[in-house]
């Protein structure tokens, strides 16, 4: 069943390609050239206007992130009700959610760093079995608490399925990203390369929201 989410899940970025990298390569590039002119300015020695603006584009990317997140949770939702939105209409319905999926993030983020920092295990279980939260939270309009508590309760019976089906995404995608890093290293063509991996990393977010509307149709 995993490989056949999988192979959904990749059909799906495939057909609607265009519409999720006009969703988030925007955002995307934003946070890249930042980082590139951020790391060139620390290799060039000013180390300490660098550790500022990296601390800057942190937080900008923890801003912008439940943005075009949000917009792709309600494209992908908007194309299984068959009236698929356009790219500016999905962010301006991920604008709605902002709140309340960014403070879903964090706390998300917390409990797996939790769990991460306890022994390696826990917290990957609890990144798994709250890979719902942010559907949840975008969908059905519910607080980051609801939203964590009934992600916890619903994917108990998928956690093998999703665990499996994550780690080969996440995998790819690093070895990926390591060997443009070995290959090519950190220039432009590098960065471009690298921007095109990070938009590959929607395929997680596609497969979570499929194994998500499979969970759906069975209630």
């Amino acid at each position: 069943m995993t490989f056949e989410y999988l192979r959904q899940s990749f059909f799906f970025f495939r057909q609607h390609f265009v519409t999720l990298a006009a969703i988030q390569i925007p955002f995307l590039a934003l946070i890249g050239i930042l980082g590139f002119v951020l790391h060139g300015n620390a290799t060039s020695g000013e180390a300490e206007a660098a550790a500022g603006g990296f601390l800057l584009l942190g937080l900008l990317q923890l801003g912008l992130l439940p943005l075009y997140w949000g917009a792709t949770i309600f494209y992908m939702q908007s194309v299984l009700d068959g009236k698929p939105l356009t790219p500016m209409n999905a962010i301006s319905l991920g604008m709605t959610s902002w709140g309340r999926l960014l403070v879903t993030y964090i706390l998300n983020g917390l409990a797996v760093l939790l769990g991460l920092i306890a022994l390696i295990v826990p917290g990957v279980v609890v990144g798994v079995r709250l890979a719902f939260a942010d559907y949840i939270c975008v969908l059905e309009n519910k607080s980051a608490t609801e939203s964590i508590k009934q992600s916890w309760s619903q994917t108990q019976p998928y956690f093998w399925m999703m665990l499996q089906g994550f780690i080969l995404i996440f995998l790819s995608l690093f070895l990926l990203e390591m060997l443009i890093q070995q290959i090519i290293g950190s220039n432009v063509v590098g960065m471009l390369l690298s921007l095109i991996v990070d938009f590959c990393g929607v395929m997680l977010t596609v497969f979570g929201f499929r194994v998500f509307s499979a969970m759906r149709e069975g209630q």
